[in-house]
């Protein structure tokens, strides 16, 4: 998003130098140098240090509200540009504008590539109130027919008008939000794995980055689970291939059930998940998942006439102990899981810990 601001506002800096191109009748300096063109100026080189800004703020330091400020901030100052021409006493400029109004729909649209309808209405609604209070504005403070008389490039002021204005910004946050919600639908879709409704590897890899982004910005810590089902090769060969469908899925269900909103469980491939734990230090992590291996070891799967009983082993390794990377503490992980096979499976291999069964603990001493 603020990369996309970026783009946005360095484009609009280049339609400030189209007066030097002389494409139209106006000499080239005389327009360059008018008040348009420099309020212009002002506004998108203010655009680009707000931009600059928001994008170190969001990069560094990101907290969950600075999406609706920057929206908040988009929408602004395209009113502040507007507003700008009542200083320079050029009311009909500032309700009649070509230009600088439609830097709305750019607003707008920036808020729709968030996949947040919401923010495409609140992008929307602040749009339109602002408008509607500059047009108020001019009305009580200038006598617009006298202002048409002196200065006629911009049109006379009427309602029926700025009504069709703001209607068609209606319009854009309506499309923005639909755009935006349908775009959220099929990117919830295509993260999801077909077979257990967990989140996929790719979509699992992306929240990952983004919570060790979170993690290393607050010095948060951040506890990872790698979950292998055992003995799932003769599963499938007593079972049949419905059989080890029908255990993911339970495990799957599991997973989700136990884990907080925060927290994301995601199927890997074959039978290994993993769960990532934000704002968890390793042991809270390892009581929870043996917390969960129990669960997990007492359901019981139907398939046809049969039952039987599914148990995991468990790695876990966490950040910044395990690694500075995403994928430094994910083959922590992996190893522990491997290790809590080789341990006699059915644990949980923490760095300095391994839960299971007592019994086969103790058979394993």
């Amino acid at each position: 998003m603020a990369k996309v601001r970026l783009l946005s506002l360095a484009l609009l800096a280049l339609i400030q130098l189209t007066p030097l191109l002389e494409l139209d009748s106006v000499p080239a300096q005389v327009a360059f140098h008018s008040q348009e063109a420099v309020v212009g100026r002002c506004l998108t080189g203010s655009g680009l240090m707000v931009a600059i800004l928001l994008w170190l703020a969001i990069r560094y330091a990101y907290r969950p509200w600075m999406g609706l400020f920057s929206i908040f901030l988009d929408v602004t100052m395209v009113s502040a540009g507007l507003a700008v021409f009542f200083a320079l006493n050029r009311p009909l400029t500032a309700v009649n504008s070509r230009v600088v109004f439609e830097v709305y729909f750019l607003a707008i649209a920036s808020a729709g590539l968030r996949y947040d309808w919401r923010l495409c209405v609140a992008a929307t609604v602040l749009a339109v109130t602002e408008y509607l209070g500059i047009a108020l504005y001019a009305v009580n403070h200038w006598d617009l027919a006298a202002a048409f008389e002196a200065e006629s490039s911009y049109g006379a002021f009427g309602w029926s008008g700025q009504i069709g204005r703001m209607i068609v910004l209606i319009g854009a946050g309506v499309t923005g939000a639909a755009v935006a919600l349908r775009g959220h639908q099929w990117r919830h879709l295509s993260g999801k794995d077909a077979l257990t409704g967990l989140a996929n590897r790719a979509w699992f890899e992306e929240r990952l980055e983004e919570e060790m982004s979170r993690a290393r910005r607050g010095g948060q810590p951040l506890s990872l689970a790698v979950v292998d089902l055992d003995s799932f090769r003769e599963l499938n060969g007593a079972h049949g291939h419905a059989g080890g469908d029908l255990a993911l899925q339970t495990v799957a269900r599991r997973l989700r059930h136990s884990i907080r909103k925060s927290d994301l469980a995601a199927r890997l491939g074959g039978d290994e998940f993993v769960i990532v734990f934000p704002d968890t230090d390793v042991a809270q992590a390892v009581l929870r998942l043996d917390s969960l291996r129990q669960e997990v070891a007492g359901l019981r799967v139907q398939t046809g006439r049969t039952a039987f009983t599914v148990t995991m082993s468990v790695g876990v390794a966490s950040f910044p102990v395990d690694g500075s990377s995403t994928a430094e503490v994910l083959a922590a992980a992996d190893a522990r899981a491997f290790e809590a096979k080789h341990l006699g499976k059915n644990r949980v291999v923490g760095p300095q810990r391994v839960v299971g069964p007592p019994a086969l603990a103790a058979s394993d001493e």
